[in-house]
Order: structure tokens, then C-alpha cells, then sequence
């Protein structure tokens, strides 16, 4: 590859991937804790786009029923109870998901999940067990939108896919990254088995760095590499690393014991449609990357390869040096 085409994939991804955070959190939560009946105090358990969590009712306006008043943290709904409709109005220009968690005197919790496209949900305290079922049950769209927003472990996936050379070695491939990662994905948000965050979002970077020196080191060998030799393999043991990835978005939102399992479900269905969907949807044009192969050439792939792992290799020592914030 030229030294020209090499430093044009380098600037392209570090401009990419100095924008791209992956399994980071990206949830607004505000905590609504039942004092008294009818009275609740409200505080932000989690702002990630905002550096000043007092600025967070302002900017991101959460809506409560009309018959309550907000003096922050004091939330008052009087004998009517925090019954009607709850969300809020500024997710869209914050860029942001919401969660709005309810702690009930009752003891009681549930967790509202919410997100710019759907930013307000009904509450009623009657309905207690239906909503908190439907709050945990929206922890998919949740899944779905963290994997998209994942752009390392989507890297990853499409790594995986350039060695799949078949329908049976992509359906075993696939499959094999998905039991992986679910097994690590449960066990860590359930507090069986929990690894560092930091080091796992690092390690996490090297798999893909893996891969791309695989598809690098396969063209100039013109060898199979380990990788495409045992796709399934590769898959399973760095999905088990992924998993711990996927489990840090949920530890942070520190859902209750009778909901986790619940949201643990969903938020793994959630994930495993959003990967399969962008399976899918490079399936969809992968006649238009071998149309474009043909007319540019072998380098065009070569270009891809080289994107690849310097996109891996920034996230890795950008992971690294947060390991010592005052470096």
C-alpha cells in the first residue's frame, strides 16, 4: 500500500474515531424517591453530556404530571400522586437517552426507559406492576440503540464477517459471539463475575487491532489465517470480553434485584437485534462492495484493512492514558 494511501486512512480515522465512544454511557438519569405520600425528591443520578449536573433540569426538561410542582430537588403531586405523564423534552438536542428511576415508600422501583424518539411515558400508580413491565420491557429499544452507538464492537462484528466465508461459518460465527457475550454480559450484570471496566474497554480496542493485523497479515501470506481457519473460535473468546463491555452500561444505571433480571433480558434481546440488524444490513450491500472492489482494485480493501486497525489502535492508547487522568 502507498505511504500516501496509508496516511490518508490514518487521518480519515483518527477524525472518525475521536467522535466514536463505544459501550460509554449515554443515559440521563434522574432518581424520584416517595418521601411522604405524594412527595418526592428528585436528583440526577447521571448526566453524561453535561459537565454541571445543576444545568441538567433546564436543559434536558423533564415533564411531570401537570398537577405536580417542581422546586428542585422537591417534587409535590399532593394526594393525587405522581400519576400522568412523565419523560423528557430536551433528549433529542442533548443527544442522550433517558431513564427516569421511581424508588415507591412502598419499596417498590421501577425504571422508565426513554429516548428523543419515544421521550415521555404515562404513569399511574394503580398500574404500578403493568408499567414497571413495560419500562423494563422498553430496556430493548435500550439494547438497540447502545449497540448501535457501540462503534468498536460494531468494528469488531464486521471484522468477523470478513472471515466468514460461508453462510455456515457467518451463522456459526455469528451465534458464537452471541453466547459468548451474553454469558459474560449476565454474569457481570448479576455481580457473579465482574471485571474492571476500564481495562476490559482497552482489551476490547486490541481485539479489533487482531483482526485487522489477521486480514493484513492473510494478503501478504496469501495463507488463511487463524481467523478465517476458525472464525467461531475467535468470535466466542472475544465475545466473552465484549460481554463485560455490554454490562457496564446496565451496572451504572444500578437497577434494583427485582428488576435486573427483567431488564437484563431485554436489554440483551435489545442488543442482539441491533447487531443483527447491522449484520443484515452489510449483507445488503455487500454486491456494492465487490462492484467497488473491481473497479478501484485490491488496494481499496487494503485501505479498509488499514482503517481498521488504526481506528483500534487510537481507542487503545486513548483508553490507556484514562487510566491516569492527570497525565
Amino acid at each position: 500500500m502507498k505511504p500516501s494511501l496509508r496516511l490518508l486512512a490514518l487521518l480519515c480515522l483518527l477524525l472518525c474515531a475521536s467522535h466514536a465512544r463505544a459501550h460509554t454511557a449515554t443515559f440521563s438519569v434522574l432518581l424520584l424517591e416517595e418521601r411522604a405520600p405524594g412527595e418526592f425528591l428528585a436528583s440526577w443520578e447521571q448526566t453524561p453530556t453535561l459537565n454541571d449536573p445543576s444545568a441538567a433540569f433546564d436543559l434536558l426538561r423533564p415533564v411531570f404530571p401537570e398537577h405536580c410542582r417542581l422546586s428542585p430537588p422537591r417534587l409535590d403531586c399532593g394526594v393525587k400522586g405522581l400519576s400522568g405523564e412523565l419523560g423528557f423534552d430536551g433528549l433529542g438536542e442533548l443527544g442522550t437517552s433517558g431513564i427516569i428511576k421511581i424508588r415507591w415508600r412502598s419499596g417498590k422501583a421501577q425504571a422508565l426507559s426513554l429516548s428523543s424518539a419515544a421521550p415521555h411515558v404515562r404513569v399511574a400508580p394503580t398500574q404500578q406492576a403493568e408499567v414497571a413491565f413495560r419500562s423494563v420491557a422498553s430496556f430493548v429499544r435500550i439494547g438497540v440503540e447502545h449497540i448501535w452507538l457501540g462503534w468498536d464492537h460494531l468494528l469488531f462484528v464486521l471484522g468477523l464477517l470478513w472471515f466468514a466465508s460461508s453462510w455456515r461459518a457467518l451463522l456459526k460465527t455469528v451465534t458464537a459471539f452471541t453466547i459468548a457475550h451474553s454469558l459474560t454480559l449476565a454474569s457481570a450484570s448479576l455481580g457473579l463475575f465482574v471485571l474492571p471496566t476500564a481495562p476490559v474497554e482497552a482489551v476490547i480496542a486490541l481485539s479489533i487491532a487482531f483482526l485487522a493485523v489477521e486480514m493484513v497479515r492473510e494478503v501478504r501470506s496469501r495463507k488463511p489465517s487463524i481467523t478465517r481457519r476458525a472464525p467461531w473460535a475467535v468470535a466466542f473468546a472475544f465475545g466473552l470480553l465484549h460481554g463485560f463491555g455490554f454490562a457496564s452500561a446496565l451496572s451504572e444505571l444500578e437497577l434494583g434485584k427485582t428488576t435486573l433480571p427483567l431488564a437484563l433480558l431485554c436489554f440483551n434481546v435489545g442488543v442482539e437485534v441491533g447487531q443483527l440488524l447491522f449484520v443484515g444490513a452489510l449483507i445488503a450491500v455487500k454486491p456494492l462492495w465487490r462492484k467497488l472492489q473491481q473497479r478501484l482494485g485490491p488496494r481499496v480493501a487494503l485501505f479498509g484493512q488499514y482503517a481498521v486497525g488504526t481506528a483500534a489502535m487510537f481507542w487503545f492508547f486513548e483508553r490507556v492514558v484514562a487510566f491516569f487522568p492527570t497525565v
